[in-house]
């Protein structure tokens, strides 16, 4: 026992290494966070003067500034392009806007991938491998590109600046990593228990429902959590087809850009970036465990 004990203590220079290394990466990624809070917390004067020295008495009265001026108008125009009023988004509608958008737009993503990876991955048909090679060239090749036609599409279709038509929109089985975990966890569940179900009656939709997706459900949320994040952050899209509904970062873009008003200084907009990321901080401090230990490529890690 002793020796088993020494053997999993014993330090080498590999592994002292391997600790500075690891330790000075955690660094690199905590300080541009650190920076970023002492930006917030000083006078402008201070913050483009003085970038990297710690000025006290710390300016919190930055963040109040947020809250007051942090706002987004929108210009409405009728069918012919003529130009009716600006409309003034605040904070509380923009994280409602954010909230309906993260929430709806991720749900709708993680379902339909699911559902495409079950079939693909329990089904052994042609066009199930058609999916599979049009994911992996999908991950390939670049989609900015298409960005223009997809816009014009929308706005064809009756889609654009609809938060039903963002939903369609990002209801595609194109999941790339997130298809791919889920086709392999779909795959490395064994089938004893659909064939049993199926022998007993239950219709390919009942299986699905009743017997893989629960057993799924912990990689299903996670894979949802990591894709409400992705859209909480996102801008360029609510920016491009969502304009009407600015959400927190379309609204965090729009107000870093100023060049008038409390947006132009330095530590205004620090400011506002933390207030940003406090909901995810929040969400990743509850949610870490279930993020890190879900997500395996092999298949369901419970």
């Amino acid at each position: 026992m002793a020796n088993a004990k020494s053997k999993k203590f014993h330090i080498s220079p590999f592994r002292i290494i391997i600790f500075v290394l690891l330790a000075v990466y955690v660094f690199t990624l905590f300080l541009p966070l650190l920076w970023g809070v002492n930006i917030s917390l000083k006078t402008n004067l201070d913050a483009v003067a003085y970038p990297f020295s710690v000025k006290w008495p710390f300016i919190f009265g930055n963040y109040k500034t947020v809250f007051n001026e942090f706002y987004v108008g929108i210009n409405i125009y009728d069918k012919l392009g003529a130009f009716l009023r600006t409309d003034y988004y605040f904070m509380e509608h923009m994280l409602w806007f954010t909230f309906l958008y993260a929430v709806c737009c991720s749900f709708a993503n993680i379902a339909v991938v699911c559902i495409v990876a079950y079939i693909t991955a329990r089904f052994d048909f042609k066009i199930c491998r058609i999916v599979d090679a049009i994911v992996i060239v999908a991950m390939i090749l670049p989609i900015v590109g298409s960005m223009a036609s997809e816009l014009r599409i929308m706005r064809a279709l009756g889609f654009y600046n609809s938060l039903v038509g963002m939903m369609i929109m990002k209801a595609n089985f194109l999941g790339g990593t997130n298809f791919l975990i889920f086709n392999a966890t779909f795959k490395g569940m064994p089938k004893d228990f659909t064939e049993a179900a199926q022998i007993d009656g239950a219709s390919h939709l009942t299986v699905m429902l009743r017997i893989i997706l629960p057993l799924a459900k912990n990689m299903f949320f996670t894979l949802w959590l990591l894709m409400f994040i992705q859209f909480w952050n996102d801008y360029q899209t609510p920016l491009l087809y969502f304009p009407s509904k600015p959400t927190l970062s379309y609204g965090l873009y729009r107000f870093t850009q100023a060049t008038t008003g409390a947006g132009k200084e330095l530590p205004i907009k620090m400011a506002a970036c933390f207030i940003l990321m406090i909901p995810i901080l929040v969400i990743f401090l509850f949610t870490s465990e279930k993020l890190i230990g879900n997500v395996s490529m092999g298949g369901l890690k419970e």
